[in-house]
C-alpha cells in the first residue's frame, strides 16, 4: 500500500483539476504517469495527429518529480570518474552529453513558452566531504575538461564562505547545470498538453494491464484501450510489470524546507558523493534532501514516510553553516525514487511487447534525463528509432 506525506513543499498550491477516469474510451497512445517523463512524452506526442491520454494515480507531479530539490544536473548519479569506471569512457561521455542535451531542450522550451517555473542556470557546486572525495573531484574535473565539458575547481579562499566555516575546502562548479520549481514546470507542460488535445485523468490508479489485443488499462471506475501504452512510472514500474522487480528498485529520499533565510547559497549544491544536496530558492527558503546512506536498509519501499533520525541529522547539518545556526524547518516530506540496477534509465520497448514502452529507473537524476526520455519515447512511436532510447533499451536486463 502506498502511503503519503502531505506536506510536500512544491505541491501545496492548488492545481488545475483534471477528471478521474470513468467509463471506457479508446486512444492511439496512453501515457501512464504524469511526472516529468510522462508529461514530456505526452507533450511531444501532442505535436502529432495521434489521440493521446495521460493518466496518473494521483495528481500532476505528485510522485518523485514533485518531491525532489529541483536540480537539473548533468551526468548520472555517479561522478564522472566513477561513471567512466562503471560503463567505459566512450559510453560515459555519450551519456553525459545526452544529459546536457536534456537541459538544453528544457531551457529552450521554457524560454519559447515563457514558462513561469523559477528556472535559473547558475551552475551547480560539488563539495568534497573527505580527502578521498577531494581526489575524486579533481579527477572528475580533469576528465570532464578533457572530454570537452565545462568544470571549474575551487580551493580554499576560492571556495569561500559559507562553505569554509562548515568544514569544506574543495569544490567543483559545473556551470551548465540549473534549477527549477519542478511542479510549476510539469503543471505548465500538462496544461499545454491539454490545450493540444491530450485528455488528462488524475486520481486514477491503474489496477490491471492487459496486452493481449492492443493495450487495455483498467482503473477502479474506467478502462482505457489503446494501440500503444507508455509506462512512465519510474519506481512504480514493478507494480504494473512484476518482471522488473529486480531491475527497478523503490528508494526513499528525505526532504525538508526551511523558513526564508538571508541569501547564502547561490547555486544547487551536493556533497558526500551526492547523498547530501540542497539549494536556496529565490524567496530565501532552503530545500535540502538526502542522507539516505545513514540508513540505506530502511530507506526503501513505497511508503512516503519520514525518517526522524535522518531528518534530525539534516537539520544539524544546515546549522553548521554560518548564519543558519538557528534555522527553522517549515515543511518535511519524503519521495520514492526508482533506481535501476546499472544507474541508467530504462527507455524503450518492453522485450516481446511491441505495443508497450517504458520510461523508468531514473536513479535520482530524473531532471537530468527524463525530459529527453519523453522526447525519445515519442520519437520511437512516430519515427521508430532513437539513439538515446537505444542506449537505454530495457532489453539489456531481460
Amino acid at each position: 500500500m502506498i502511503q503519503s506525506t502531505n506536506n510536500v513543499h512544491w505541491i501545496q498550491h492548488t492545481d488545475t483539476v483534471y477528471p478521474t477516469l470513468e467509463g471506457t474510451d479508446d486512444y492511439d497512445v496512453v501515457v501512464v504517469g504524469a511526472g516529468l517523463c510522462g508529461v514530456s512524452t505526452a507533450w511531444h506526442l501532442s505535436q502529432s495527429d495521434l489521440k493521446v491520454a495521460l493518466i496518473d494515480a494521483r495528481g500532476i507531479g505528485h510522485g518523485a518529480t514533485g518531491r525532489n530539490a529541483g536540480f537539473i544536473l548533468q551526468g548520472t548519479a555517479e561522478r564522472y570518474n566513477r561513471a567512466i569506471e562503471q560503463m567505459g569512457h566512450s559510453k560515459a561521455r555519450v551519456v553525459h552529453a545526452f544529459s546536457i542535451e536534456n537541459h538544453r531542450r528544457m531551457r529552450t522550451l521554457i524560454e519559447e513558452h515563457n514558462i513561469d517555473c523559477e528556472y535559473a542556470q547558475h551552475g551547480s557546486l560539488q563539495l568534497a566531504s573527505t580527502p578521498e572525495e577531494e581526489t575524486e573531484l579533481i579527477e572528475s574535473a580533469d576528465l570532464l575538461l578533457a572530454d570537452g565539458f565545462e568544470a571549474e575547481l575551487l580551493y580554499g579562499a576560492e571556495l569561500g564562505e559559507p562553505y569554509l566555516s562548515a568544514g569544506f575546502s574543495t569544490g567543483i562548479v559545473l556551470p551548465e547545470d540549473g534549477e527549477i520549481h519542478p511542479v510549476q514546470f510539469v503543471r505548465a507542460i500538462a496544461k499545454m498538453c491539454h490545450q493540444n488535445g491530450v485528455d488528462i485523468y488524475t486520481n486514477s490508479a491503474i489496477q490491471a494491464l492487459n496486452t493481449d489485443n492492443g493495450v487495455t488499462l483498467s482503473t477502479a471506475n474506467g478502462t482505457l484501450r489503446s494501440e500503444m501504452a507508455i509506462l512512465c512510472t519510474n519506481a512504480y514500474l514493478p507494480l504494473l510489470l512484476p518482471e522488473y522487480s529486480n531491475v527497478v528498485h523503490p528508494v526513499r529520499g528525505q526532504m525538508l524546507c526551511t523558513t526564508p533565510q538571508p541569501k547564502i547559497f547561490e547555486r544547487p549544491i551536493y556533497a558526500d558523493h551526492g547523498f547530501d544536496y540542497w539549494r536556496q530558492r529565490p524567496d530565501g527558503r532552503i530545500v535540502l534532501g538526502g542522507w539516505r546512506n545513514l540508513d540505506p536498509e530502511s530507506e526503501v519501499g513505497y511508503d512516503e514516510t519520514l525518517h526522524p533520525e535522518i531528518q534530525a541529522n539534516m537539520l544539524r547539518f544546515l546549522r553548521r553553516f554560518k548564519g543558519l545556526e538557528q534555522v527553522d524547518i517549515q515543511t518535511q516530506w519524503s519521495g520514492i525514487m526508482g533506481f535501476s540496477s546499472d544507474g541508467l534509465p530504462l527507455i524503450g520497448e518492453v522485450p516481446g511487447q511491441q505495443n508497450l514502452l517504458l520510461g523508468a529507473g531514473f536513479t535520482g537524476h530524473g531532471f537530468g534525463f527524463a525530459w529527453l526520455a519523453g522526447h525519445s519515447l515519442s520519437h520511437m512511436i512516430l519515427e521508430s528509432t532513437n539513439e538515446f532510447a537505444d542506449l537505454c533499451a530495457p532489453k539489456r536486463f531481460l
